[in-house]
């Protein structure tokens, strides 16, 4: 049975949402960055995933995009750059994207990044700094307000590495297209899982922990009895 703050939580966080969400492990996770390294190592240097994000039991959300089951960001693009694959749950940015960030603004989860080309170098821009370009840009109108170098930024954000087309093994032996971030994971710690699976194993942490509180009260209860002085003679 389902803990009801613990499925409270779950919905106040949206991950039932999430078709594809990054969970990190917090007990095995060692912070060594190699899911971000890996990840930016594939985007040109600029990462689509940031190891930061709500927690949920023993799992990090991390901000990456969720592939949600109904995405927001895809309402409002002026020019219909943001669109899921019709063959899979990415979600992915066309090379005509003018920048606008709609996208970036509908998207609850802060998964979607803007980043200013320069030189064809691409550099993250600051949330604060990307939310100017939002305010002078009317999507009703589809018409630019203020001075704004539109052609020089552009939205990014997680595809689950399908634009790299990198096939690798998974723990079975079979073959798999595995995103970055989890594959290169040293610890075992990151994984691509639905909303409906993190909750299970939220599920069974929690139940699994409740166990080993019982048996460690239960093996040491005769010294919990003795520090309370329950074993000892009141006239002493």
């Amino acid at each position: 049975m389902t803990d009801n703050s613990l499925l409270q939580q779950f919905l106040d966080l949206g991950l039932f949402e999430g078709q594809q969400l990054l969970v990190l492990d917090l007990e095995k996770c060692t912070r060594c960055d190699e899911c971000v390294r890996a990840c930016s190592d594939g985007h040109g240097g600029i990462t689509r995933i940031i190891r930061d994000g709500p927690r949920f039991e023993h799992f990090l959300v991390a901000l990456s995009c969720r592939s949600c089951h109904d995405p927001r960001c895809l309402d409002g693009c002026p020019v219909d750059a943001i669109h899921r694959d019709g063959f899979g749950l990415e979600i992915k940015i066309a090379g005509h994207c003018i920048g606008c960030a709609v996208c970036a603004t509908n998207c609850p989860f802060g998964s979607i990044h803007m980043v200013e080309v320069e030189g064809g170098v691409e550099k993250e821009l600051p949330p604060e700094k990307w939310r100017t370009y939002a305010k002078n840009y009317t999507a009703a109108s589809g018409q630019e307000t203020g001075e704004v170098h539109r052609a020089k930024v552009r939205a990014t954000n997680c595809d689950l590495c399908s634009s790299l087309e990198r096939e690798t093994t998974d723990r079975t032996g079979k073959r798999t297209t595995t995103p970055r971030c989890v594959y290169a994971c040293p610890h075992d710690a990151a994984h691509r899982m639905t909303g409906q699976a993190v909750l299970e194993c939220a599920e069974r942490h929690r139940e699994q922990s409740v166990k080993d509180n019982e048996r460690s009260h239960s093996s040491f209860g005769w010294l919990w009895d003795l520090i309370g002085g329950s074993s000892l003679n009141p006239g002493d």
